[in-house]
């Protein structure tokens, strides 16, 4: 099965591109904009899970592109390493920018923890 994915999407990479490019809009929008006007507020109590699969999501999606485009040259450390670099930057932006938004290290925390599981996916598909 994971071979006939890595196939299909092999052929469309750019179907991952995009994934990744609106993923990352989509982040940003979520991360920086000011909680009340992005969703309700009942949904910010599911935030650190929140941040474990969009940053583990993220870090998939940039692995796997990079997976297909050069099997070869995949550096899971060095995927796991953007994925945290990308969750640090946006609690730096929370810290810097005036948009009534907290920098939390939990939320660096369950970043990186979702980056690291998604590295562990990638090392499972490039095993196989």
């Amino acid at each position: 099965m994971i071979t006939q994915i890595n196939d299909y999407l092999s052929k469309r990479r750019y179907l991952l591109l995009g994934s990744i490019i609106l993923m990352t809009v989509g982040t940003l929008i979520l991360t920086l904009l000011p909680v009340d006007n992005v969703l309700p507020s009942q949904v910010w109590s599911y935030d650190k899970l929140g941040h474990l699969l969009i940053f583990g999501g993220w870090t998939f999606l940039v692995g796997y592109y990079w997976y297909l485009s050069s099997p070869e040259g995949l550096n899971l450390f060095f995927i796991f390493f953007i994925g945290v670099f990308f969750g640090v930057s946006v609690e730096v932006l929370q810290y810097v920018l005036p948009a009534n938004r907290m920098a939390d290290l939990f939320d660096v925390a369950f970043d990186t923890l979702g980056c690291f599981i998604a590295t562990l996916i990638l090392y499972k598909i490039v095993e196989d």
